[in-house]
């Protein structure tokens, strides 16, 4: 016989199948809702974890072999552009551009000395030879007026000579003649000695102007020799300026390389250095995921370090060629088996570095890249 129920029990017994039922409509709209929400965010975002922290790290070497006098930094210390970093020991070099400017000095005064006695031998040189020429002038003149007198003694001789024969004048008239005649000669003759002599003190004063000409050939040869001496002054000062390395940027100590008292060569490690503000991700994407990939692109970056701390940045360049093309050792394919692999392509994703600088160089990070943002 069949049990009747009343309404209200057989309500009660209903009810908990209806919410079973409302239950797994429920996670059903669930699922369907995360499906949805994941096939969105595939579309329009690009995942991926095979990326890291990047920076230009500059490894200052040695240009310059010697002692490691001092290092004046440590790993982690902040630094400025131009900052003492290492000291390589200088005394040698010092020695060097003493010595060099020593010799440089010395120089400079023997310089000196022969200007002044060139200036000294133009001077004489030009009063000699005027002189010279004054003496000549006033002795030709001298001559010139002998000559003059001797011919005159002359004509009135032979004039003597011809009225002594006619009886027309005294002995004693030509005794006089004659005299005077024998006095013009005599200094006619010194005229000519004159003459002569003064023009062999203006030759030899001529010749004396070649003294000048040698005093201007030592000072050339010293002004060449200074200048050698002056550009192993400059090329002994650019060594001297090696021994005190610096640093080229403001950054910060990744690592030192040497210790006070090691003995250092040229190409050396010293110390290494980065700019904390010149940081980037690069992001190792496969190729497959490249289309609709744009430069300026926004990206949403979170670092394993800092789980819950969320990074921006933005795709700045897009590689030229897949990381395989890089490799040291080539794939070649000799045997013709080929077995197609997915190749991945870097891509450089600038970062808004915070003021505490918490990206570091080498950081493992994600990346979401919103292909829907630009």
């Amino acid at each position: 016989m069949p049990i009747s129920l009343s309404p209200q029990a057989a309500r009660l017994l209903s009810a908990p199948v209806r919410t079973r039922k409302r239950l797994v409509m429920l996670c059903g709209l669930i699922l369907a809702a995360a499906a949805i929400a994941f096939l969105v965010h595939r579309q329009r975002y690009i995942s991926e974890n095979d990326a890291r922290v990047m920076a230009d790290m500059i490894t200052i070497s040695s240009r310059v072999d010697g002692w490691v006098a001092q290092r004046d930094v440590t790993d982690g210390d902040v630094v400025t552009e131009g900052r003492q970093l290492v000291v390589i020991d200088q005394r040698e070099a010092l020695m060097q551009v003493e010595e060099l400017k020593a010799s440089d000095e010395a120089l400079r005064l023997e310089s000196e000395q022969v200007k002044t006695r060139l200036e000294t031998s133009r001077n004489a040189t030009e009063s000699a030879v005027a002189a010279g020429r004054a003496h000549r002038d006033n002795a030709a003149a001298a001559l010139r007026s002998s000559q003059a007198a001797l011919d005159l003694a002359r004509k009135d001789h032979t004039r003597s000579e011809n009225l002594i024969a006619e009886n027309a004048i005294a002995r004693r008239v030509w005794d006089q003649s004659r005299t005077v005649l024998q006095q013009a000669e005599g200094k006619h003759r010194q005229a000519l000695a004159e003459l002569a002599e003064a023009q062999a003190n203006l030759d030899q004063a001529l010749a004396h102007r070649n003294d000048p000409h040698e005093l201007e050939a030592r000072l050339e040869q010293l002004t060449q020799q200074r200048a050698e001496v002056q550009a192993r002054i400059r090329q002994k000062e650019v060594a001297l300026d090696d021994r005190v390395v610096r640093s080229p940027i403001n950054g910060v100590v990744d690592q030192k390389f040497v210790e006070p008292g090691e003995y250092v060569i040229p190409g050396q490690r010293l110390v290494m250095v980065h700019n904390p503000k010149a940081v980037w991700v690069e992001v190792l994407l496969k190729e497959t995921k490249l289309g609709g990939l744009k430069p300026g692109q926004p990206v949403s970056i979170s670092v394993d370090a800092y789980p819950g701390r969320p990074f921006s940045g933005s795709i700045e360049r897009i590689g030229t060629a897949a990381t395989s093309q890089f490799a040291l050792i080539p794939s070649p394919n000799p045997s013709g088996n080929f077995t197609k692999i997915n190749q991945r392509v870097p891509v450089r994703i600038k970062v808004d570095q915070p003021d505490d600088n918490p990206l570091r160089p080498g950081m493992m990070v994600e990346v979401d890249i919103d292909l829907a943002g630009i």
